[in-house]
């Protein structure tokens, strides 16, 4: 019985890795030519914890917005190293409208400024930023693939982790963020969401916030050629 369930679970991470997993962005083939200016447009982004905003950024605890602008611009301007211009600006919601496109079957909520000055540079529209905290437990394999979790004898020794329980919880400081790019007409050339997690051991700071948006920054354009 014992074998019988560890080729089972075996069989599952076969399958597991084979699987697709689904787009998170998608940028225009035909897109090849880097812009010389781009405008970045965001909407206020929504923090689900104030007590964990006023324990790392106190200073900006009611006006989140100025200092995610802030991280923004100096972020950008690493990624481009100052290789166009770069202009950041906060917008009302009213300021942008949600659109859909797809990729396959994966369906991506794109922002869209409703005013964009045609002829002046490339837009990244930027929208739905949620940050959170939470903790995510997941599968120990050390401790399944030790034969621990069906009784098997086992050094600690060779397998530090197998007696480390099922699960490991890993805490962290999540950014979801939905985003687009139009070129001069007004086109969208690219698209996608992000979901990235800065993970800290015992108690979360600042530094977590400034790692989600530099990670968000990076991956907005990295595909693109705006960093060329």
């Amino acid at each position: 019985m014992k074998l019988r369930i560890l080729l089972l679970a075996a069989i599952a991470l076969i399958f597991t890795g084979c699987a697709k997993k689904a787009p998170t962005f998608s940028v225009a083939p035909t897109w090849t030519d880097k812009p010389s200016k781009l405008t970045v447009v965001f909407t206020e982004p929504l923090v689900e914890n104030q007590d964990d905003l006023k324990d790392d950024i106190e200073e900006y605890a009611n006006n989140f917005g100025e200092w995610f602008k802030q991280e923004l611009k100096k972020d950008y301007e690493t990624y481009t190293k100052n290789s166009l211009t770069l202009d950041v600006q906060k917008v009302e919601s009213d300021a942008m409208v949600i659109e859909t496109d797809h990729v396959d079957s994966t369906e991506f909520k794109t922002p869209k400024p409703t005013s964009m000055e045609q002829g002046n540079g490339y837009y990244l529209a930027i929208s739905n930023v949620i940050f959170t905290r939470r903790e995510d437990a997941t599968q120990n394999a050390a401790y399944y693939n030790s034969g621990a979790a069906y009784g098997a004898n086992v050094n600690p020794g060779q397998n530090s982790m197998a007696f480390a329980g099922e699960s490991i919880v890993q805490k962290g400081l999540w950014i979801y963020a939905d985003y687009a790019i139009y070129n001069q007409s007004g086109e969208r050339v690219a698209f996608g969401h992000e979901e990235i997690r800065s993970s800290f051991t015992y108690a979360m700071t600042r530094s977590d916030w400034e790692k989600c948006v530099l990670a968000f920054a990076k991956r907005s354009i990295a595909r693109t050629p705006i960093i060329k």
